[in-house]
């Protein structure tokens, strides 16, 4: 909010981002949007037709099919499932979870165990006792995705989830305790809630590839990843901002900009978007020096390594395509969260308490 205590009007996409908003899109889009509303309402996620109604107006098919303009059929129903499962699992921690860190921790190892479940060679799940909504759909999803793929691949995977499950409960530390003191260390915590990574593993498994783990985790795809995380990042908490000001939410690099320099707002979301636009002006150099920076890699590893990077490169203009077509940051995603009203699908664990 700027000095009178009013936040800051949203402008168009071009007005903040130096960036491009992606304008390619799946064909499929549709077809997931309804596939993964019946996935989710199977496992019990929505308890009625208005439930699902405000699910709908999130238009996370959007976002799938922005992050995957290539994917068509089951993949880009699995990619939609992933993306519907992050919101519908984060937006848990909005209300009094999110606050209390025990309660956090024993709903993430519940779905960390999920992880850690033998799988036969069928793909099948192992004997397990059902956990609920979260577990139960997260199981499924979880066996879907990590079906067939190398155990490089896998264990990376695996280490992703990890970092992003344990992500919440620094979160909730962080509300009971001391904020975020810098732009840095709210970011270096929002790389993993954000949740960049398993979705950018994804387009290893539609390509049929599964990056050497030198090449991944080395100079400069690592690098090129971590731009990735911290464009999304500052994309988001400035979209997001209005909705974490009536949510009371601490973990935003604009939040803490303006407290660490003054001024107002407007002053703190225009740094964080020059931030953001200084990582993708950064990706997209060293993106341009990938033939140079890898020679000496196979063909094969070249040709995948390009198609890795499109993938990044359709994550962050995706991200900010869909954010100004989603309800999500508009006034209806403001008045979900607002008063303390939670969305109808949180409280699914089944120790969390939910606001009346």
């Amino acid at each position: 909010m700027d000095k009178a205590g009013s936040p800051p009007a949203t402008t168009g996409p071009t007005a903040l981002f130096g960036f491009p908003a992606s304008d390619r899109i799946s064909p499929d889009a549709e077809a997931a949007r309804r596939h993964t509303i019946r996935w989710l309402s199977r496992y019990g996620v929505f308890q009625g037709d208005e439930s699902v109604a405000e699910y709908d107006a999130l238009r996370f098919d959007l976002l799938a099919a922005h992050f995957y303009p290539g994917e068509t059929g089951s993949d880009l129903a699995l990619g939609n499932d992933l993306c519907g499962w992050y919101f519908v699992f984060d937006d848990q921690f909005d209300g009094e979870l999110g606050c209390r860190p025990q309660e956090v921790s024993r709903l993430v190892d519940a779905v960390f165990r999920v992880t850690e479940e033998p799988e036969d060679p069928a793909g099948t799940a192992a004997e397990h006792t059902p956990g609920g909504p979260l577990v139960e759909s997260f199981r499924d999803l979880w066996r879907r995705i990590h079906h067939g793929m190398p155990r490089v691949w896998r264990d990376r995977f695996r280490r992703h989830w990890t970092e992003y499950l344990l992500s919440y409960h620094r979160e909730a530390l962080g509300r009971t305790g001391s904020r975020p003191r810098s732009v840095e260390a709210v970011v270096a915590l929002r790389r993993h809630s954000i949740g960049v990574q398993p979705c950018l593993d994804l387009n290893e498994r539609f390509g049929g590839y599964a990056l050497p783990e030198a090449v991944h985790g080395g100079f400069p795809l690592a690098q090129l990843r971590k731009a990735t995380d911290d464009v999304v990042v500052f994309t988001n908490d400035i979209v997001s901002l209005a909705k974490e000001l009536a949510a009371g939410d601490v973990h935003n690099s604009v939040l803490v900009q303006r407290e660490l320099a003054g001024g107002t707002l407007e002053e703190a979301v225009r740094h964080i978007a020059r931030l953001a636009d200084a990582r993708y002006r950064w990706f997209e150099d060293t993106a341009a020096r990938l033939p140079a920076l890898l020679a000496g890699a196979g063909a094969d590893t070249l040709r995948h390594v390009a198609h890795y990077v499109d993938g990044m490169r359709h994550v962050m203009r995706g991200n900010l395509a869909w954010s100004f077509e989603t309800a999500r940051y508009d006034e209806r995603g403001i008045a979900a969260v607002s008063s303390g009203r939670q969305r109808p699908w949180a409280g699914l664990a089944p120790y969390a308490t939910t606001a009346p």
